[in-house]
């Protein structure tokens, strides 16, 4: 009889264990769509020939290259039916966050394709074409440029929808959004019914609905059935809202716009590199941005004109998707009440089953704490072990946004940790009353439910429907029986819900904050993972099973530390500062090609933040040969107390940069004191400020020049640029001070 029972446990945490790897599994995208699918259907493969063309090479703003994206991409839209306009503006942006003040000039591309009844608002679509200098951009935003592209081809075919379809593909994103900042100016948010935006931070993976406007239900009601695979959850939303980023879709709903943002976000090593390229885009990752764009359209393209302003009676929905396949969603009201009759239910579960002498609050503490012990030492765990992979393999601590290559070896390895101190609280916790084993394991999300319910009630979908399975269980124990098969299988059901909710969420969290930021993936698993503590508690040798499960998660994150080298990454930097030059980098060490510029002993400091913002942290340093390169020309007329000064970028530079003292302006409007950066003006600009005044003036080239190049010998195999966004990459720099 027990080898039976014993059977039936074993049985029960298979079949949660399955649940959990088909949850897992469905995460992921759908299979690209060849280039000869009927004409009305998004083709993956169409729009693959569209980014071959937009992402051979870096095209910031301000480049030449981003001129021909432009051009490239007007034609194809005009190809293909729509009214194109090229719109170019000057913006003026402050980003305190990052020191700098933005002047640019940006040529935004506007297709609109009318609508076959036109009478309500138009809906807006959004990708940026600029892409980072580091790399060619064919995910970010490559990818949904061409998605968007393919899908103007595809609504033509298909007849159309009854209201105009803006498409905007912005300039400037990647500095600051200030191509989507100087549309809003020009044209307001008004005259949009909702704002969708597409990006990418990766180079592969689902696309992932994470960020929502304002009272959002009838959006999430569209994105339901958008694609073969709406995945989006409003915890994501509750997350990122608490993330220091931005990105277009953040100057339009700071405008008042309400909308859905999306983006694809795996393969990080990829991200802002130079291996951002179409041969290395998960083509998966791009039939699900098209399928997504096209089926939003046709969906808000025809819908009731009242309908994305109403929301559920204008409040917010709480959503998520089951297996990347279904997305469920209700009004915000619900959730806090069901919210609300959940903890109600645990408490009077216990009160019953006190009463009844099954249950005690003492016991009920007391697993608790056990299990919470659980939770914490797995997250502590995970917290030392990632110090200690970090020392193991310290390349992985300069890796891109924190992730190193192969992630799902330590996520996996941490995670099983986590089932080795649950399985070690199990034999702690043996002998006690089955109704105590469940409450405890629910108080464990309860608590966090309630708070989630009042602050963040987008979060409890995650916490509510395991809970809310666990309470039959509960009352099981409380009204009929302690033990038993039934009482095992009413047991299962909360990790069995759990499972299938999960995986995709932690999996999809560690890559959005970083691996050292594990603690916090395996401390929700964990939330999740004691609701299994009254199946493994009627597991035999479970110390010993702990102890197994603790030696394959060290094999495992053994296995990740030698899978996850990431690639070497270098940068060089030449500086010609007045005369003197210096080689520069952010690099951790010197390799075997920044030794021929940095030396074996180069210095180490930091430059000014107020002179190089872009430069900020540890630098190695080395003298160089000056006189390589054109140095900015300066021109100054003085009068009435007014210097008026002319700038010209030397040839081939990208930015240039002045830190101006207070009473400067340009172009009639005034600019702040500090560091202003210049894009897109390469034939010049104009200054006014006071006599007297110091300027420095900064040229900023992309990459090492030939007459700089030319001193070293080629970049080995072995070592790759450094990627924007993550430190100092290739350039240079030359500088000249005038005092006025």
């Amino acid at each position: 009889m027990v080898g039976v029972r014993l059977l039936r446990v074993l049985s029960l945490l298979l079949a949660v264990a399955a649940v959990g790897v088909l949850s897992a599994l469905a995460f992921r995208p759908p299979q690209p769509v060849a280039a000869d699918a009927p004409d009305g259907d998004f083709s993956s493969g169409r729009a693959m020939a569209h980014l071959r063309e937009i992402a051979q090479r870096p095209h910031p703003i301000g480049s030449e290259e981003n001129a021909r994206v432009r051009s490239v991409i007007a034609g194809i839209a005009r190809g293909h039916g729509a009214e194109v306009v090229e719109e170019t503006d000057r913006v003026l942006v402050e980003l305190p966050e990052r020191g700098v003040t933005r002047d640019a000039v940006v040529h935004n591309v506007v297709a609109r394709v009318p609508g076959t009844a036109p009478g309500g608002r138009a809906l807006l679509v959004v990708a940026h074409h600029d892409s980072v200098p580091t790399g060619p951009g064919a995910a970010d935003d490559g990818a949904a440029v061409a998605a968007v592209l393919e899908a103007i081809r595809a609504l033509g075919a298909s007849g159309g929808v009854r209201d105009d379809v803006v498409f905007l593909f912005t300039d400037g994103e990647e500095s600051g959004s200030v191509g989507a900042r100087a549309f809003v100016a020009r044209h307001g948010v008004a005259g949009f019914s909702a704002v969708l935006n597409f990006e990418a931070r990766g180079s592969g993976g689902p696309v992932w609905m994470f960020e929502t406007g304002a009272g959002n239900g009838p959006l999430v009601a569209a994105f339901a059935g958008a694609s073969s695979r709406p995945i989006g959850n409003s915890l994501a939303k509750e997350v990122y809202r608490l993330m220091p980023n931005y990105s277009d879709f953040t100057v339009f709903t700071d405008a008042g716009a309400n909308g859905l943002n999306s983006a694809f976000i795996e393969h990080v090593e990829d991200y802002h590199s130079i291996e951002d390229t179409p041969e290395g885009l998960d083509e998966g990752s791009l039939q699900h941005h098209g399928e997504t764009v096209l089926g939003l359209v046709r969906a808000l393209g025809n819908a009731d004109p009242g309908l994305v302003a109403s929301g559920f009676a204008g409040g917010d929905a709480v959503y998520f998707d089951l297996f990347s396949r279904v997305q469920v969603a209700y009004p915000v009201w619900f959730a806090v009440g069901l919210a609300v009759v959940t903890a109600l239910g645990l408490v009077a579960g216990v009160v019953v089953g006190a009463r009844r002498g099954r249950i005690s609050a003492g016991g009920v503490l007391r697993v608790f704490g056990v299990l919470l012990g659980a939770v914490v030492v797995a997250a502590v765990a995970a917290l030392l072990g990632w110090r200690v992979v970090a020392r193991a393999q310290p390349r992985v601590e300069f890796a891109a946004l924190d992730n190193p290559a192969e992630p799902g070896w330590f996520t996996a390895g941490f995670c099983l940790l986590g089932l080795a101190a649950l399985l070690v609280a199990a034999r702690v916790l043996r002998g006690r009353r089955p109704g105590e084993l469940v409450a405890g394991g629910l108080l464990l999300g309860a608590l966090p439910l309630v708070a989630a319910a009042v602050l963040v009630p987008g979060a409890t979908w995650l916490l509510q429907w395991p809970l809310l399975a666990g309470l039959p269980a509960l009352w099981w124990a409380a009204l009929r029986e302690e033990g038993g098969d039934r009482s095992a299988l009413l047991e299962s059901l909360a990790p069995l819900v759990a499972a299938a909710l999960y995986p995709p969420v932690v999996g999809t969290l560690l890559v959005a904050l970083g691996t050292p930021l594990l603690v916090a993936g395996v401390g929700l698993a964990g939330v999740a993972g004691v609701l299994l503590a009254p199946l493994l508690v009627r597991l035999p040798a479970r110390g010993w099973a702990g102890l197994g499960a603790a030696v394959v998660a060290v094999g495992l994150v053994v296995v990740g530390v030698q899978r996850a080298e990431p690639a070497l990454r270098t940068a060089l930097l030449y500086l010609d500062d007045r005369g003197g030059a210096s080689w520069l980098s952010g690099d951790p060490e010197v390799s075997a090609w920044t030794w021929h510029a940095l030396g074996e002993r180069p210095e180490r400091g930091v430059l000014l933040k107020e002179d190089f913002p872009m430069l900020t942290g540890p630098l190695l340093r080395a003298p160089a040969p000056s006189g390589l390169l054109e140095p900015p020309g300066v021109e100054v007329v003085a009068g009435d107390g007014v210097a008026r000064v002319a700038v010209r970028p030397g040839a081939g530079v990208w930015r240039t940069q002045v830190v101006v003292p207070a009473g400067c302006r340009s172009g009639g409007r005034d600019l702040p004191a500090g560091v202003v950066e210049f894009y897109g003006q390469a034939g010049g600009f104009g200054l006014e400020c006071p006599v007297g005044a110091e300027l420095a003036v900064t040229d900023h080239r992309i990459g090492l020049p030939a007459e700089v190049a030319s001193l070293l010998p080629p970049r080995p195999a072995g070592e790759l640029p450094v990627q924007s966004g993550s430190r100092a990459y290739d350039g240079a720099l030359t500088r000249v001070v005038v005092r006025l």
